[in-house]
């Protein structure tokens, strides 16, 4: 399986980027999922509703974060109806959204795509490691073989 991970898409530079490139690399290279962290797409601070449909719509299949997924507040209500979109999985249970989804590749196989935020520098969190056990030993999709992807940010 090959999966495509773009680091950070910052501003509109790097979704005119994504939106030049994406659909040639995807085909180039066989891509069966399409990865992003896009939590700084929006002018270099955040990422709005709008600009995460534009993205999805580019072909991207699920979008990460972290610390600047909180910069737009018109986000959070966003983050509860788009499971695509992640923020950090160890943030607070409470925290609007999930960090955590099983998309499914090109042909159907399905991959667990968890998004951790470290600590250094960075708020208060819990553990990314910590986390990441709890969520794959917890994990509730009916194929306990789902591969895992995890995100660090």
């Amino acid at each position: 399986m090959n999966i495509l991970f773009i680091g950070d898409i910052f501003a509109s530079p790097g979704r005119h980027i994504v939106a030049d490139h994406l659909q040639d690399i995807k085909t180039t290279n066989h891509i069966d999922l399409a990865i992003a962290n896009a939590e700084n797409a929006a002018g270099g601070f955040g990422i709005t509703p709008s600009i995460a449909e534009e993205l999805f719509s580019l072909g991207l299949d699920v979008l990460t974060s972290g610390n600047h997924i909180w910069d737009k507040k018109e986000i959070l209500d966003y983050l509860p109806r788009q499971p695509k979109l992640l923020r950090p999985a160890n943030y607070a249970d409470e925290t609007p959204g999930r960090g955590v989804i099983v998309a499914h590749s090109r042909q159907g196989i399905p991959c667990a795509v968890i998004n951790l935020q470290g600590r250094t520098y960075m708020p208060d969190t819990d553990c990314p490691f910590r986390k990441r056990t709890r969520s794959c030993a917890t994990s509730t999709h009916p194929s306990k073989s789902a591969s895992w992807i995890f995100t660090p940010k």
